[in-house]
């Protein structure tokens, strides 16, 4: 009988939300430990200060500049104070919150760090004062909107002002930069329909092309910088196969029956706003996080491509959104997409750019779940060439370049299949 049947169905086990607390926590200080135990502590101090006087604009590797220990201790410290203020905000750990923290930690390994994110923080603060709503609220965009971080560290310590004078800027833009964050990031969902899941990326994009072009009038350039590390892979790849093996185990130690639901994930779009664990479970989203995590380091691995501060902010970035949108069905079309676009142009899969737009170019993962792995790869083609032409217009102040490029792709992608197709957004 169908009501019998029903009661059979396996249900996706409820975890308690103490629980997934300590989880992320656990990860996070999983991160310092490693990188305790990467260099002496008297190379870690120094290592530290070195990233906390970088302006950290794209693309700058914090394991070059402080070296791995300190690079790792700085990604677990900025995970933990984003979870912080989740925890003071009284929020539950939903998947975008876990994608905000995994992104906060990539990041942390190229550009944030434990000083220059808090002037965000306070302008989103004052922006739900303002509104008279609760910080909780915007707490999405306080966390996301760190990808503007190094705007303050550049004028801190990028534009050669005097000390004082530049480090009063670079609080002042950071804030205002978190008081305009919220409303643009509502409008600007409306641009890309969902379509790509870093909508801060595109948010920070547009706010860092203003403020850019604003400092560049005043002539105040950022200039291009690449600090590419290489020579980690025999020592990053294991360890973080691990890492992404033991998602999955966790997962399965959850809920034993985390394998049934997995078809029912995959069957997901990911279009804004998907939310893995509230659809599917938490033990199942952990699985799909490991997998997601898997198949980026095997791209890595397959193209030659260097696991440094940059790819493994993009591994842990695309784990995080493992629990907001993509899954093992909707990031393989765009990994082709972006591979394929490097045997045809100019570029080498491995390059520094190509392989960022591979892994962070998975925010077109909607597109693939929603019209399918033919079009999917066709938009990590075209993203691949757009994400190399728009860093110039915000200076690398925008961490999320891949994002702006995406809503710009997702746009003209829904406008044109728009034109022939109903599309629900």
């Amino acid at each position: 009988m169908p009501s019998e049947a029903l009661m059979t169905f396996p249900v996706a086990k409820k975890i308690d939300d103490g629980i997934k607390y300590w989880i992320l926590t656990a990860y996070a200080i999983a991160l310092i430990t490693l990188g305790l135990f990467m260099d002496y502590h008297i190379d870690i101090h120094k290592g530290i200060i070195s990233i906390l006087r970088s302006p950290g604009v794209l693309l700058t590797d914090y394991m070059v500049v402080g070296g791995l220990g300190a690079a790792f201790i700085n990604s677990g410290l900025v995970a933990l104070i984003g979870l912080a203020l989740v925890r003071l905000a009284k929020l539950n750990i939903t998947g975008p919150i876990i994608a905000a923290i995994f992104t906060m930690a990539g990041f942390a390994l190229f550009g944030k760090n434990i000083l220059n994110i808090w002037p965000i923080f306070v302008g989103v603060y004052l922006y739900a004062k303002v509104k008279k709503d609760t910080f909780g609220k915007y707490i999405l965009p306080a966390l996301f909107g760190t990808t503007l971080a190094p705007m303050v560290s550049q004028f801190a310590l990028g534009f050669y002002f005097v000390p004082v004078v530049g480090i009063i800027l670079g609080i002042f833009f950071g804030v205002l930069t978190g008081f305009i964050l919220s409303p643009l990031a509502t409008h600007i969902l409306g641009f890309h329909k969902g379509y790509n899941i870093y909508n801060i990326g595109v948010t920070g994009g547009f706010a860092g092309t203003v403020f850019m072009a604003l400092f560049r009038g005043h002539g105040l350039q950022s200039e291009p910088i690449l600090i590419w590390g290489e020579g980690f892979n025999l020592t990053l790849i294991p360890i973080f196969t691990i890492f992404f093996v033991s998602m999955i185990i966790l997962g399965i130690f959850l809920d034993p029956n985390s394998f049934k639901f997995i078809g029912k994930l995959f069957s997901n779009t990911g279009v804004l706003v998907t939310d893995f664990t509230e659809l599917n479970g938490f033990g199942v989203t952990f699985v799909n996080m490991g997998l997601v995590g898997l198949i980026g380091i095997l791209y890595i691995t397959l193209t030659g491509a260097d696991l440094n501060g940059p790819t493994l902010g993009g591994l842990l970035t695309m784990v995080g959104f493992g629990a907001f949108g993509k899954h093992v069905k909707n990031i393989i079309p765009i990994l082709l997409g972006v591979y394929i676009g490097t045997m045809l142009q100019k570029w080498s899969p491995s390059d520094p750019g190509a392989i960022l737009a591979a892994l962070f170019g998975t925010t077109l993962a909607p597109i693939a779940g929603t019209f399918g792995p033919f079009v999917g790869i066709l938009a990590g083609f075209i993203h691949l060439s757009v994400v190399m032409n728009v860093g110039f217009l915000h200076g690398g102040m925008n961490l999320y370049n891949n994002g702006f490029a995406g809503g710009i792709v997702a746009a003209v992608f829904i406008s044109v299949l728009g034109a022939f197709i109903k599309i629900d957004r």
